[in-house]
């Protein structure tokens, strides 16, 4: 931005009876090798401009030197983001707004880092591609934003699959760990995974892919399925529902080992929207039932799914 693009900026406040911010003092900067001089203002409470390169600042505004041109040239500013400098009207130049996202429903905005690369939940937008203004209406109230989905979010067209990454936010009963998979061999053993920031507006899918198999002597056969408890943390309080694990392969149900092929199996749960905690967050518990079935667990096998 050069100091006719910052003059014309200020010039719109003045004409629409905005009271305008003073800039920084204007400086006159030099050329020594192109023997060139121009005018320069380093910015004001939005912005921080600097010159070009080969160019120095002498000061104040003053006569450009003798045998010197006065030319205009572009600075290299940047805008500061902060609310102030990113609400329509504000006085001053224009500020970094690049990571502004705004929700015309409640009618907040706030910023989100990087929030061109973020997936925000519903009601909040993000800077458009190419937009020549982004900025926050004067009557809107500025939020923190925290409820972003986190880039463990993984978006398969409409479809966003929720897993969990941090080791803390998978809890399971002591049991026997094979190649990553923890057995739950007794009645009563659990296993919960723990999601952050989801959206509190749409039904929320659980989906389950833990292992299964019925013991037979030192390993397990293949094609079982079972039914476990799923303790989910609601609104309100907390449901506690069957959900039957169903076998991928139950045509190849055989009770010799199978050294853990056809073990798979999968079930859902949904919740409702309106049953969703505010704060997006939700504790998902399975416990293993009283039947002669053995469940793996592990932090993958748990995801939510939402549109």
């Amino acid at each position: 931005m050069n100091i006719v693009n910052i003059a014309a900026i200020l010039a719109f406040f003045i004409i629409s009876g905005i009271v305008v911010a003073a800039p920084l003092p204007l400086q006159l900067i030099v050329n020594n090798d192109t023997m060139q001089c121009a005018s320069f203002l380093p910015g004001d409470e939005c912005m921080d401009c600097t010159p070009p390169d080969g160019w120095e600042i002498l000061g104040p505004y003053g006569p450009c030197p003798e045998d010197y041109t006065l030319v205009t040239v572009r600075s290299n500013c940047q805008g500061f983001e902060n609310e102030r400098c990113c609400t329509k009207w504000h006085s001053g130049a224009s500020g970094d707004c690049q990571n502004l996202v705004k929700n015309d429903l409640t009618r907040e905005c706030a910023f989100v880092d990087d929030a061109a690369n973020r997936t925000l939940l519903s009601g909040w937008m993000k800077m458009p591609e190419n937009a020549a203004s982004w900025l926050c209406p004067h009557d809107y109230n500025w939020t923190t934003l925290t409820g972003t989905i986190p880039a463990k979010v993984a978006q398969y067209g409409p479809v966003n699959v929720a897993s969990v990454t941090n080791e803390a936010d998978f809890l399971a009963s002591l049991g026997n760990n094979v190649s990553g998979w923890t057995w739950l061999t007794q009645p009563g053993q659990s296993a919960a995974w723990t999601f952050y920031n989801l959206p509190t507006n749409r039904r929320l899918y659980i989906y389950l892919a833990p292992l299964v198999t019925r013991p037979s002597g030192n390993g397990g056969g293949s094609g079982y399925s079972t039914d476990v408890r799923i303790t989910c943390e609601t609104r309100t309080r907390n449901i506690n529902s069957t959900v039957s694990l169903k076998n991928t392969h139950p045509e190849f149900q055989m009770p010799a080992d199978t050294m853990g092929w056809g073990y798979q199996v999968i079930g859902y749960l949904m919740i409702p929207a309106d049953k969703i905690p505010f704060d997006g967050k939700v504790k998902v518990t399975l416990t293993k039932s009283a039947n002669a079935e053995h469940i793996a667990v592990n932090k993958e096998c748990c995801t939510i799914e939402y549109v």
